[in-house]
């Protein structure tokens, strides 16, 4: 028995030590394994630190998450290049280079070489010109750059052309009057291209060749264009928003949008188009959003928006000259969510407006128009309705009748600035905001529209008319009426005809 025992123990023994020679084996191969993931994810780098204060002052540095944030602002070329001075020996990542509000004329050739940079910004520097190798040595690691708010005559081509990973660019606010051909090749990532407020009255055809394959985004409003520059804007057939407001375009035609064909959304707000032609948007078969406010249309062709039926849901046509809704243009847009007529010379609204497209349409914007009168089935087709804005009108009555359609669905309503009249077919306003405050709405709750109790020269919150001197309690108590007993919500129609059936029931 002694001679088993001892053997068992031995045994046991080995067993242990077989399982922790195991267990440290695979304590190194994991190890082995996160250290290799380490190297793969970039984690292996040393902690980014700054150099002292100062040692790059007036420059400002902090360590962030992803590198270094560098800050250089009210300076001149000799502090900056300084700075990148010594910075270079440290081999830091930084994240953020911004070189704001400095004197900096000129951007120097190599000024960043040996520099690891993600994003770089030289805003309102006066920076004139970037000499060809200036940016050069950042080609594999920029993803943003930003030189707004300069000096800049011409898109520096030669000096772009080695950014190979560059994402986004911004030349907002420059002086650049033509944008030549070639302008951007190299470029072959950007999605990203913003060009606001230059002075670009000139478009090449092939000013944006090499763009074609990424870019997803193009800004060029706030310049000079008259035409839209269909040459140079046709191989974007990825693009899917552009954004051509605030020019000086007068007319656009069919075609001048063939080759857009992926575009969600178009901006052509704040230029000069007085009509909208048929079929001038024929080729945006994905067109989302389309914005045409802020110009001097007076017609709408019927036409208009063909092509555009199976997906436009967004529609501004607010702050132009439209003296009617434009409902035989809009029948076919069955999909249509938002419209926005707001700022027009808008009279009256016929019972059809929204015959044929109204079903969809959860919001409607109709202020700061010249609407006298609501016919009785104006919001009639109107069935997903939420938000109605008839505000700055010149409507003395808003009956229930009027409203009755569409009072389930609403969450926002907004009636003020109109001459109303109190009576008590405004009664339905404050029951709506009753129902509201079920619904979580605050935007309505905080509007008191007011009425004129003409009887007395007075002025009365909607909300806070006098029901008992204006011979309402007891009647047009519209969806409320029953609604302390049982919560049954009964209209003033549906009671009368409850009433009329009873009276036939007896008589039979």
């Amino acid at each position: 028995m002694p001679f088993t025992s001892k053997k068992r123990k031995s045994t046991s023994t080995v067993g242990l030590a077989n399982i922790s020679i195991s267990s440290n084996v695979a304590i190194g191969t994991f190890t082995l394994l996160l250290l290799i993931a380490q190297i793969i994810n970039g984690q292996s780098n040393p902690p980014q630190t700054c150099p002292t204060a100062n040692d790059i002052s007036p420059c400002q540095c902090q360590v962030k998450k992803n590198g270094l944030d560098i800050l250089c602002e009210a300076t001149d070329v000799t502090h900056i290049t300084h700075a990148m001075t010594v910075l270079k020996p440290k081999s830091p990542i930084i994240f953020y280079l911004k070189l704001r509000h400095n004197n900096l004329p000129k951007l120097q050739s190599f000024i960043f070489l040996a520099l690891d940079i993600r994003h770089l910004t030289i805003h309102n520097s006066s920076l004139a010109v970037i000499e060809e190798t200036a940016l050069s040595s950042l080609g594999k690691g920029l993803t943003q750059l930003d030189v707004s708010q300069n000096q800049l005559q011409n898109v520096p081509s030669s000096t772009l052309k080695h950014l190979h990973h560059l994402l986004i660019l911004n030349l907002n606010h420059n002086k650049i009057a033509v944008v030549h051909n070639q302008a951007f090749v190299g470029l072959d990532t950007l999605e990203i291209l913003t060009l606001y407020e230059n002075k670009i009255s000139n478009i090449e055809p092939e000013a944006f060749r090499g763009l074609d394959k990424k870019l997803k985004r193009l800004n060029l409003g706030g310049n000079h264009l008259t035409t839209i520059p269909q040459k140079a804007l046709g191989i974007f057939d990825n693009l899917k928003k552009l954004e051509i407001q605030e020019n000086r375009i007068e007319t656009i035609k069919e075609g001048d949008f063939e080759g857009l064909r992926n575009l969600d959304s178009l901006i052509l707000a704040h230029n000069k188009l007085r009509t909208i032609p048929g079929r001038v948007f024929s080729h945006l078969r994905q067109l989302n959003s389309l914005e045409l406010e802020g110009n001097l249309i007076t017609s709408v062709d019927a036409e208009a928006f063909a092509g555009l039926e199976e997906n436009l849901q967004y529609l501004r046509l607010g702050d132009n000259d439209l003296h009617m809704i434009p409902s035989e243009s809009l029948k076919r847009l069955h999909r249509l969510r938002h419209l926005d007529l707001r700022s027009n010379n808008i009279s009256y609204i016929p019972e059809d407006a929204f015959v044929g497209y109204g079903d969809s349409i959860t919001f409607l914007n109709l202020q700061k128009n010249d609407i006298k009168s609501l016919p009785a089935m104006a919001f009639e087709n109107l069935n997903s309705l939420e938000t109605l804005s008839i505000q700055n009108n010149k409507l003395t009555r808003i009956p229930e009748e009027v409203m009755e359609p569409v009072i389930d669905t609403l969450r926002v309503v907004d009636i003020m600035d109109n001459p109303l009249i109190c009576s008590c077919d405004l009664m339905w306003f404050p029951n709506l905001l009753k129902e509201l405050k079920n619904r979580d709405d605050e935007m309505t709750q905080k509007k008191r529209p007011m009425c004129t109790m003409l009887n007395e020269h007075r002025e009365y919150f909607v909300q806070s008319m006098p029901l008992e001197r204006m011979n309402c309690i007891g009647k047009n108590l519209g969806r409320s009426a029953m609604s302390s007993s049982g919560g049954v919500v009964v209209t003033s129609t549906t009671l009368i005809i409850l009433i009329l059936s009873f009276l036939c029931a007896c008589l039979s």
